[in-house]
């Protein structure tokens, strides 16, 4: 019986071994690849451990771009669908109706992502003021204002990926890498939130835990 079970689980590792070396094959990342990612773990890793505030700020820079980029690449798609040629300020005035959409709501205390975050801000511009002899350096609806834009851009995002991905899988294309990547997105703002609850709190400086 060992003689059976010995071959099987030698073929069954191979098979494995197999299976991941195609998978990186279908990603194209080879060793250089995978020592430059293991390094950007390690910094961030590192980073999220001795400056957390920095990494929250980075992801939601990184939330940003990445729904910036995507409402770029799904423009053409939209004016084939509408006929019609979309402007800069088309863009700029729905990511400012959006932004004034959400302002306008009064949702509850974590009721909205990055909510722990931007209450964080706001105690800090709170203090700095206090500590300026009552000069206030930043408004606390300025803060929300840009907290707010951000949220609306990453609607965005998710509304732009769905229309490219429906349009690639209408031409019959590979669209898993942008849910992918919507999905990355996602990640990070939930990363965000969960960093900002363990070393910052929901806002008032006392950490969560």
């Amino acid at each position: 019986m060992q003689n059976i079970k010995t071959p099987v689980t030698k073929s069954h590792l191979t098979q494995l071994r197999r299976r991941s070396t195609q998978q990186l094959g279908h990603f194209n990342l080879t060793k250089p690849d995978l020592l430059f990612i293991g390094l950007c773990v390690g910094v961030v890793i590192y980073l999220l451990i001795k400056e957390p505030l920095l990494i929250t700020i980075l992801g939601c820079a990184s939330v940003v771009f990445l729904s910036l980029w995507h409402l770029i690449e799904a423009v053409p798609i939209l004016e084939k669908y509408l006929g019609a040629k979309i402007r800069f300020w088309h863009i700029a005035s729905l990511i400012i109706a959006i932004t004034a959409l959400l302002n306008t709501f009064a949702a509850p205390a974590q009721a909205i992502f990055l909510s722990g975050l931007e209450q964080f801000f706001v105690n800090l511009a709170q203090q700095s003021s206090q500590a300026g002899g009552g000069t206030a350096t930043l408004d606390a609806n300025v803060i929300g204002l840009i907290f707010n834009l951000i949220r609306g851009v990453f609607l965005l995002l998710v509304a732009a990926a769905s229309l490219f991905a429906y349009n690639q899988a209408q031409q019959g294309n590979d669209w898993r890498p942008i849910v992918t990547q919507v999905g990355l997105a996602f990640a990070i703002v939930i990363a965000i939130d969960v960093v900002t609850f363990i070393f910052v709190g929901n806002g008032t400086g006392t950490a969560g835990g």
